[in-house]
């Protein structure tokens, strides 16, 4: 799975109404990020011209991004080797989630800021007797905050909303919520709300420690090389600390200091040796390590 421990919204249908029912989720702090923006139908027809909402991978315009949503907290354009273009993350959150995605072999596109069709989701509100989201008399156009392409047959696409958990004891998130996942029902696409409490902390901050030399370039003869010596290496040190394995081999080749840190690095980046990325990098020992059994195969990759 790509995330475990995620927080769902459940619809239950009675006399042809859908209803929310009961929602479970674990209660801690969180910042609520949330702006305020304009939308109106000459923006929105603006905006499709422009090509937002549309196209896949690299071709792909988010519907919202960082400069139109003023936040009370950090938005972020941050580069995707997966969709190969700048992503939209309007929260620390949404990164979060974006680089757990990121990370996934199992995602082969990512699309932030996806607009539901608003003739669809005004129905909706209706059947299910919601009120739609609007700003100044206008409806909005809801967004979902990413639509990940994955590799499961069964269901090809994941939809994920990012909530603090903080919000999602107010029943007016809730009842919006409920209307984008009526929304995906009815698309028969899979719908999660995630936050704070459906991620591993840990293991995004190794992700950010990775993802700037992450890369969809071939395998070069020079990092098979960087990657056979780095086996033999940890393979005689075995027991001990990643970090001050890598200071002594500095040390030994007479290099400026953070030269093996740095090569080691690389190596996770491009996947052809891992370590466990659930506990912090600096405490992994060398027998942590995994190489790819085939070095030479990971040409292949």
């Amino acid at each position: 799975m790509i995330f475990e421990g995620s927080v769902f919204i459940f619809l239950s249908s009675a006399d042809g109404t859908a209803q929310v029912s009961e929602l479970y989720f674990l209660t801690i702090s969180g910042d609520r990020i949330m702006g305020r923006y304009d939308q109106n139908s000459k923006v929105y027809d603006k905006w499709l011209k422009e090509g937002r909402g549309q196209g896949r991978g690299r071709d792909y315009e988010p519907w919202l991004m960082v400069y139109n949503v003023p936040s009370h907290g950090r938005s972020h354009r941050v580069y995707s080797h997966t969709s190969e273009r700048v992503v939209h993350c309007l929260s620390d959150l949404e990164l979060s989630v974006f680089l757990q995605l990121e990370w996934s072999k199992s995602v082969s596109d990512i699309r932030e800021q996806f607009p539901l069709s608003l003739d669809s989701t005004l129905e909706i509100a209706e059947r299910i007797g919601a009120k739609h989201p609007a700003i100044r008399g206008e409806k909005m156009m809801l967004t979902t905050d990413f639509l990940a392409t994955v590799s499961d047959p069964a269901s090809p696409l994941l939809a994920i909303q990012v909530k603090p958990s903080s919000e999602l004891g107010k029943p007016r998130v809730r009842e919006i919520i409920a209307l984008e996942q009526a929304f995906w029902q009815e698309s028969k696409v899979h719908f999660q709300v995630l936050t704070e409490c459906s991620l591993d902390k840990i293991k995004i901050e190794n992700i950010k420690w990775l993802h700037p030399l992450m890369t969809n370039d071939a395998v070069t003869d020079a990092q098979l090389e960087l990657a056979g010596f780095w086996k033999s290496i940890l393979k005689r040190n075995s027991d001990g600390n990643l970090v001050r394995v890598a200071s002594q081999i500095d040390k030994q080749r007479e290099r400026q200091v953070g030269t093996a840190l740095s090569e080691l690095r690389q190596l996770f980046a491009i996947r052809m040796a891992t370590f466990d990325m659930c506990s912090p990098f600096y405490e992994n020992r060398a027998r942590d390590v995994t190489f790819k059994n085939d070095l030479n195969a990971a040409k292949q990759r």
